[in-house]
């Protein structure tokens, strides 16, 4: 309840100061930002040796795989084509493409999964952004036949950038951040020991920050823009790719310590690094396309606590 609070929080306060300022412009400085403060400190542990896990968890990882890469994408397109909305579409699109996300790695401790496999899932997954952003940019070209035209009215002049440059994000959010926790393993051991101490903290803060500066953007103001139908259908959109979600995780992985590390990988998204992404192409699928990524945090966050009591009542041998 803590973390929806939180996002509500930066959410409103996001969209007042917007409205009441006209917007801020987009800066990529607020990837680098998400790099450093969440993607960073998760690579402290990382080491190259733990890949060798792969060689005796083949199955878990394959698993992890074909249930996000793609039972759950083609659910997504399923549902969103459904939405005959693009933007929706596209938004729980992204969201199939971007499984775990800066909270996952809490799950898998708590709820007594192996978590060396669930952190080498979480290596895996990340190095998938450069090819995820670039199947991704191709979408609205291969989609746009099947929906009705995009509605841009209110858009021309305030849109963030034009699409995803996939190097970027990649650059940004993942080389960028394994060099940098190198050169703090190699000569600042003490900012390892505190981000150890305070890693959730620090997730949690970071997260709202860039929650609050996102839909503080000129681009966030078209939420005020949407129909009330638009906002309904959103969530049912959402709400039906998230039931499919958990009902795969909850079925199709067991109570091994192994597969409880992959089904907090199927069972969550990278929602703010989906939210980051959105910014970059909200000038050509409409305002609707932030409609799921915001509902997916209240989803997700409120039944975090619920999976985690299902994962931890069972045994886990």
């Amino acid at each position: 309840m803590k973390q929806i609070a939180l996002i509500v929080v930066a959410i409103a306060l996001g969209l007042a100061t917007g409205n009441l300022t006209g917007g801020f412009n987009f800066y990529s400085a607020v990837c680098l930002v998400a790099g450093i403060f969440l993607v960073t400190p998760s690579l402290f542990k990382f080491h190259f040796s733990d890949f060798a896990i792969i060689k005796t968890h083949t199955g878990a990882i394959f698993k992890n795989l074909w249930i996000n890469y793609l039972l759950l994408t083609v659910f997504a397109l399923i549902i969103g084509y459904a939405s005959q909305d693009i933007g929706i579409a596209a938004a729980l699109f992204l969201l199939a493409l971007l499984p775990g996300g800066g909270m996952v790695m809490m799950w898998i401790k708590v709820s007594g999964a192996n978590v060396k496999l669930g952190f080498v899932i979480f290596m895996l997954n990340l190095a998938l952004l450069l090819p995820v952003t670039l199947i991704f940019s191709q979408f609205y070209g291969i989609a746009s036949p099947h929906f009705p035209a995009v509605d841009l009215s209110g858009i021309d002049g305030i849109a963030a950038t034009n699409n995803i440059k996939p190097v970027g994000p990649f650059m940004i959010l993942i080389v960028i951040p394994f060099v940098l926790s190198r050169i703090v393993l190699m000569f600042l051991p003490s900012v390892v020991e505190f981000t150890a101490k305070h890693q959730q903290t620090i997730s949690k803060l970071t997260m709202f920050g860039i929650v609050f500066y996102l839909f503080s953007l000129k681009t966030s103001q078209l939420l005020f823009q949407v129909s009330v139908m638009d906002l309904v259908l959103a969530a049912v959109a959402t709400l039906a790719f998230y039931a499919v979600t958990f009902v795969a995780a909850i079925k199709l992985t067991g109570k091994t310590p192994d597969d409880k590390a992959v089904f907090w990988h199927i069972a969550t998204r990278y929602i703010t690094l989906a939210l980051i992404l959105a910014v970059f192409s909200v000038d050509t699928f409409g305002a609707t396309f932030i409609l799921p990524i915001m509902f997916a945090y209240f989803i997700q966050i409120g039944a975090a606590g619920f999976l985690a009591r299902i994962e931890i009542e069972q045994p886990s041998t």
